[in-house]
């Protein structure tokens, strides 16, 4: 199920990775094997590894195919590694003209397991411009970026929850597997595949496969309506380096990947100004997160500028939003409640009445006092024809609401 709360666009740190110069990096197998694994945790359809820095601090990364470079996200990690930092680096931030200042480490050390890097360039945020985890309701520390998936044959077994690395081409591959080429962009693949509406139209597609992603697809710089898709939601789909982003989320009819299709596939409609690669105005660019990938047996075999898939029993789930449609803040108010961030419009508790700034303190009879905002969600986050009963604060007066979840898109 996909919750509201998870449309946090992770993408929006792909951007890191047309600045990284190259240098004498160098990732490496610590034993024999021609083959390492290492497990991950999943939070809100986000992957999370264990890296550590340095040979000092180990740290929770997002494991993101969307990004080439390694960054930390909070600057309290400057001063605890022994490498000193070399110089200032400034990037744009996703949808906004400001800028925000990193500290580069030149020569840091990251090992994942049986996987070591070294020489690795490490980018730090100087200041706390991005808090995640209040998206994915666990700590996150940085992005585990690209790198990698150009020097390995990289297999997610999204069931058990195991990524494998292969320094050849495993022979796992076999005859059941179809290969699909893809296109190599800065460690980045781009996967040609067509999108259609509810006119049957279909639409060329170059979409970033996007390991950091949680939406199905992101598409960029277009509307719902550029494609004729008039029902949707306008909706926060996660933090930018200098605020909030906002997207129109809805459903795209298919999404054919070679001889294997989605079907009613939720959809982002994102403005960005910036780009990860050139394509032809009729061409649609966007990215491929977890939510697809995850439904297939995939191999990415990026040293062969391709990929290998197969369908699994996960690959015709439908994808559903049965959801909250609420943002919380991460951060308990003095009662002990959590503050609504963000609501998307048209949902059941938006036109119950609730608003943003308001305070919950009950949820089904349970005090917020004593849940986790991971617990909260949760709860937030019942199936399609459930009903929900909220108390909560506003201007310092208590007032209740009640409503039935509906899917709205």
């Amino acid at each position: 199920m996909i919750r509201f709360l998870t449309f946090l666009t992770i993408i929006l740190f792909s951007f890191f990775c047309n600045h990284t110069k190259a240098e004498s990096k160098l990732y490496s197998f610590t034993t024999k094997q021609s083959k390492v694994s290492f497990p991950f945790k999943v939070f809100n359809n986000i992957l999370l590894v264990d890296v550590q820095i340095n040979q000092t601090k180990t740290l929770k990364f997002i494991f993101d195919s969307g990004c080439k470079s390694t960054i930390i996200i909070h600057p309290k990690w400057l001063d605890s590694f022994d490498i000193p930092y070399k110089q200032k680096v400034y990037f744009s931030g996703l949808g906004y003209k400001d800028s925000v200042e990193t500290m580069k480490i030149n020569d840091g050390t990251l090992e994942i397991g049986n996987l070591k890097g070294e020489h690795i360039p490490i980018f730090i945020l100087s200041k706390d411009t991005l808090i995640i985890d209040r998206y994915l309701g666990t700590d996150v520390d940085g992005i585990f970026g690209a790198e990698i998936f150009e020097k390995y044959y990289v297999h997610i077994d999204y069931k058990n929850r195991i990524i494998e690395l292969y320094d050849k081409k495993p022979k796992k591959i076999n005859t059941s597997f179809k290969r699909l080429p893809v296109e190599m962009r800065k460690s980045k693949a781009y996967l040609s595949c067509f999108v259609m509406n509810n006119k049957n139209e279909l639409f060329l597609s170059e979409l970033l496969m996007d390991t950091g992603a949680n939406i199905p697809v992101i598409i960029k710089n277009k509307s719902p309506e550029d494609i004729d898709i008039s029902n949707y939601i306008e909706a926060e789909i996660g933090e930018g380096l200098s605020g909030p982003m906002y997207a129109k989320v809805s459903r795209i009819k298919k999404i054919f990947f070679d001889t294997i299709q989605f079907n009613n596939v939720i959809a982002a409609f994102n403005e960005t100004p910036i780009t990860f690669k050139d394509v032809n105005e009729n061409t649609l660019d966007g990215n491929i997160g977890n939510d697809i990938l995850s439904r297939l047996n995939i191999f990415f075999a990026y040293p062969e500028n391709a990929i290998y898939y197969k369908s699994n029993k996960q690959t015709n789930r439908p994808f559903e939003f049965t959801v909250s449609n609420i943002i919380l803040l991460e951060n308990k108010t003095k009662n002990g409640g959590f503050v609504v961030k963000s609501i998307a419009t048209k949902s059941a508790p938006y036109l119950a009445g609730l608003q943003i700034g308001d305070e919950i303190i009950k949820i089904d009879n349970q005090k917020c006092e004593n849940l986790t905002i991971e617990e909260a969600l949760f709860l937030l986050n019942k199936r399609i024809g459930k009903n929900i009963n909220l108390q909560f604060k506003r201007n310092d007066v208590k007032q209740k609401v009640s409503y039935k979840i509906t899917s709205i898109i």
